[in-house]
């Protein structure tokens, strides 16, 4: 997909992120399965004009289970490029909730968009969803979510090797079995071959040099422990150098 719609996305999401925060309203539950991009209308087709312009449906029967009826398992749709519209929708409200809120609904999103201070047990906030979001803008832009879940410890350890070691006063705090000292360990040298930088520069090898000097700080100001440091959408949008790299690519 061009770099381009990419961004368009991001930057439309961004919007939609804005203007439920100026609602007052956390999503708290931003990730890549509830991010939709638009598709030319086939409402107006017949049948046989949509399966021609869709294919038609994978099934396959329900095996080991005793049904009055014999059940089907049906694949997603797939949703061919030609159909791709560059608008891009933030969806699946289920976890939101308004900041005055004083009920908590239980959930929050995948491990590998989640903030690390929801991590640690803090309330959902505005700042959560920032996060979540930077997660979504880096995977659009570098094709890979920046925070490796696969090592000792899961995602939290990802983000220590790329953004530095966790507030020590956090540990003990952690929701999830498995948590490590070492995250906490503020006697450790950081690892500058995993950090921000680094992995813009791996995986986005081709990119014009002052391109890079505009994701890293924008980066870097959202991937931050603290979620009062984190920009907000508005803020973001704003962001000269957010800016910068939406001209770059004409959004």
């Amino acid at each position: 997909m061009p770099m381009a719609s990419r961004m368009s996305a991001a930057q439309h999401l961004l919007v939609a992120l804005e203007n439920l925060h100026k609602a007052g309203i956390v999503h708290r539950d931003l990730n890549e399965r509830n991010c939709m991009w638009g598709m030319v209308p086939i409402h107006n087709l017949d049948r046989s004009a949509k399966y021609e312009a869709l294919g038609r449906p994978l099934k396959e029967p329900i095996p080991y289970a005793n049904l009055q009826r014999q059940g089907e398992l049906v694949g997603p749709m797939t949703v061919p490029e030609r159909l791709r519209t560059e608008d891009f929708y933030l969806g699946d409200f289920g976890l939101a909730m308004k900041l005055d809120d004083p009920t908590l609904p239980r959930g929050h999103p995948p491990m590998e968009v989640c903030s690390p201070d929801r991590l640690h047990g803090k309330d959902p906030s505005l700042a959560c969803d920032m996060w979540s979001y930077m997660v979504l803008f880096a995977e659009l832009y570098l094709g890979f979510v920046p925070f490796k879940s696969w090592l000792d410890g899961g995602v939290m350890s990802g983000i220590v090797k790329c953004i530095g070691l966790a507030p020590e006063h956090w540990k003990d705090l952690y929701i999830n079995p498995g948590g490590l000292d070492s995250w906490y360990d503020q006697s450790q040298t950081p690892d500058h071959n995993n950090d921000l930088a680094s992995r813009i520069a791996y995986f986005r090898p081709e990119a014009d040099p002052v391109e890079k000097k505009h994701v890293l700080p924008i980066m870097s100001r959202v991937f931050t422990y603290f979620p009062e440091e984190r920009l907000t959408a508005t803020q973001l949008l704003r962001d000269p150098s957010f800016r910068a790299i939406m001209d770059t690519y004409g959004c």
